[in-house]
């Protein structure tokens, strides 16, 4: 069975995380700013310095807490300080716990209107998470421009049937999860968006569609958990097996 997180009563920072099947979740704000030095104690200088690059403040405490969570996450599954966590890039260019650790965990970070988001896959699994402000899309304009740029043919066929009030919210689902899907495969911003895909499955849930950048949609089950008033989230991990997706 995969580890489970300890339960403890969250304090105020916390969210409670979506429920995922087969990930550990972790969810929190990135507010407020008071919390600045505790999150920086535990970060290595390279975050640090990263940190610092941030132009806007906003962004940095986002970065910032994201680290945090990370860190201190995965000191509650391995007896290592949260400051001591060191990460490696894997062969697809994706952020990975160093193997010195010996911890069988791959996982995911997010972040976007003050939230922050983790997950963290037990068995090496690619996992992929991806939360959205729906804030970000301000008019229609905006979200006809995401359309254009992110959803597939038939994806916009389907979302222009919607009633306009929920036409920006499906749009930033499908955003969430075609960003997941990214991560978990270690493509990011590389990954043609209106070329890939997700309709529903034979339960309603959303699914990978084959397709040159999909070669092997089977291989991944994707969620769309319940998500903060205003959010929209989206994960993407590889099915248990004894081979890894390419």
């Amino acid at each position: 069975m995969p580890p489970t997180a300890p339960q403890s009563t969250l304090p105020a920072h916390r969210l409670a995380a979506p429920r995922i099947p087969g990930l550990i979740t972790a969810m929190g704000r990135a507010d407020p700013p008071d919390g600045e030095d505790t999150w920086r104690s535990v970060m290595s200088p390279a975050e640090l310095h990263r940190a610092d690059t941030y132009r806007f403040d906003a962004d940095r405490r986002q970065f910032q807490y994201a680290r945090w969570l990370l860190r201190t996450e995965l000191s509650r599954l391995a007896p290592v300080p949260p400051q001591d966590w060191e990460f490696d890039l894997s062969r697809n260019g994706k952020p990975a716990i160093h193997p010195r650790f010996g911890l069988d965990v791959e996982f995911s970070l997010s972040h976007s209107g003050g939230l922050c988001l983790l997950a963290l896959a037990p068995g090496r699994r690619p996992v992929g998470i991806d939360i959205q402000t729906c804030d970000a899309l301000t008019d229609p304009e905006s979200v006809r421009r995401l359309m254009a740029r992110c959803l597939s043919p038939q994806e916009r066929t389907t979302v222009e049937q919607l009633p306009a009030p929920h036409r920006r919210d499906a749009v930033v689902q499908l955003w969430t999860l075609k960003e997941s899907y990214a991560k978990a495969v270690g493509i990011g911003v590389r990954l043609p968006f209106n070329q890939i895909t997700f309709a529903p499955d034979t339960n309603g849930d959303p699914a990978l569609q084959p397709s040159p950048h999909v070669p092997h949609p089977t291989h991944w089950t994707t969620h769309t958990p319940q998500s903060p008033p205003g959010f929209r989230i989206g994960a993407c991990v590889a099915r248990p097996g004894p081979t890894t997706p390419p």
